[in-house]
């Protein structure tokens, strides 16, 4: 029996190369394991720059962001699912790299010592495939092939209160699996994993503002405006070790950021139709894992970042990223997205999107024709396919193709 644990090496240690050129000019910010944790899943969230973590707006993928999303995304929404329609993208046009995922959520309300809370769960799955690889016997010879892959399983369970000023708590399990080795034998190819459980923590508030100064209109216009921040703590676990390498930790971050939607509602017969809506978006996110004398330590909380630098202005440094994004949605129909990062590494790295939705049309639909079938429909269902590019006019730009369904209320 040989092992063959180099090939697998390689291809990790070429991602790291790419994904992570920022950690070796940041002072006392060790490498960790597992860096396709922090690959964004979500379209939406990749093309207004990745910052997700105080966005409230219905994205199955949310909670992977901020799993708080799940209890304050449960008010107005009652089941999310998304997918690549191709199965997978290809991740920063490096060698075979495809990155494939779909999430699903479910939303309810419920009362818990007397007090009404919005609930969701999450589930989703991420998996990083690095590519086929030729296994070689000692004479050199190829005698089959065999897949790296990382991969995480995610369950998530969010809550919060409700009223104009909303306060939700959640958590995530992800149960991650990634090829240690490839093993030549007898009768083929073999693999052996190593897998862990790994945690994400996350706070996220909301006040409806309009709703706090009693619902103004403009002429026949109903003004929307809310404002959210939030906070998470992702990746919270141990070591990993690979064959014959030394255990790294894993790359706890924390995210602090904020985000504004204001919109204007037109009243019609089927209910509101949003004509107009743009959402802003800032984060700013910053790795908690520190050497210490003995191995490796955390710092608490916020880590190194400022909260008025970093995160109200979305700026970076050497150690933090800021990211900021910008989407202008029109008459629930087609969206526009925008978005930047830069710190820890990178330099004003940009981001874009665009979105196609059905529940803008079918209103418009349903009024034209009077059908109260139709109205029903529109107003309870709404399917979206996004594209976003992440690092966009760089070598390594990355296309993500989402679609998605979403029940509402």
């Amino acid at each position: 029996m040989a092992t063959l644990p180099l090939a697998v090496r390689r291809s990790r240690l070429l991602l790291l190369l790419v994904l992570l050129p920022l950690q070796a000019g940041a002072q006392n910010l060790p490498l960790t394991a597992l860096p396709f944790l922090e690959i964004p899943s979500s379209p939406m969230t990749s093309a207004i720059g990745g910052a997700g973590v105080a966005l409230t707006e219905a994205d199955a993928y949310g909670f992977l962001s901020n799993p708080a999303h799940l209890g304050l995304q449960a008010r107005n929404t009652r089941a999310a699912s998304a997918l690549y329609p191709g199965g997978s993208t290809d991740w920063l046009q490096v060698g075979d790299l495809t990155l494939g995922s779909s999430a699903l959520n479910v939303g309810f309300e419920a009362k818990v010592l007397g007090t009404p809370l919005t609930v969701g769960v999450g589930l989703a799955q991420t998996a990083l495939r690095f590519g086929e690889r030729a296994a070689i016997n000692a004479q050199g010879e190829s005698i089959g092939a065999y897949e790296p892959v990382d991969r995480f399983r995610a369950l998530a369970l969010g809550a919060a209160t409700t009223g104009p000023v909303r306060l939700g708590l959640g958590a995530t399990a992800r149960h991650v699996v990634s090829t240690d080795r490839a093993v030549v034998e007898a009768d083929g190819i073999s693999t052996s994993n190593i897998w862990g459980i790994t945690f994400d923590l996350g706070l996220l508030a909301d006040a409806d503002v309009t709703a706090l100064l009693g619902h103004p209109t403009l002429g026949v216009l109903r003004p929307a405006l809310s404002i959210s921040a939030g906070y998470a703590q992702a990746n919270i676990g141990g070591m990993v070790g690979y064959s014959g390498a030394p255990s790294q930790p894993l790359p706890r971050t924390a995210r602090l950021g904020w985000s504004q939607t204001l919109g204007f509602d037109l009243p019609t017969a089927i209910g509101p139709f949003r004509l107009v809506e743009e959402t802003s978006s800032v984060q700013a996110e910053h790795s908690l894992v520190r050497r210490t004398e003995t191995g490796y330590g955390y710092r608490p909380v916020l880590g190194d970042m400022n909260v008025f630098q970093h995160a109200l202005l979305g700026r970076g440094n050497e150690v933090v990223t800021g990211r900021r994004g910008f989407r202008l949605e029109l008459g629930e129909t087609v969206a526009f997205s925008r978005g930047s990062f830069d710190g820890w590494g990178f330099e004003e790295v940009q981001t874009r999107g665009f979105e196609l939705h059905l529940a803008g049309p079918l209103k418009a639909a349903a009024l034209m024709t009077g059908s109260d079938r139709l109205a029903a429909v529109a107003t309870r269902f709404d399917v979206r396919y996004t594209r976003s590019v992440y690092f966009a006019g760089e070598l390594n730009e990355s296309t993500f193709h989402g679609l998605s369904l979403t029940v509402t209320r």
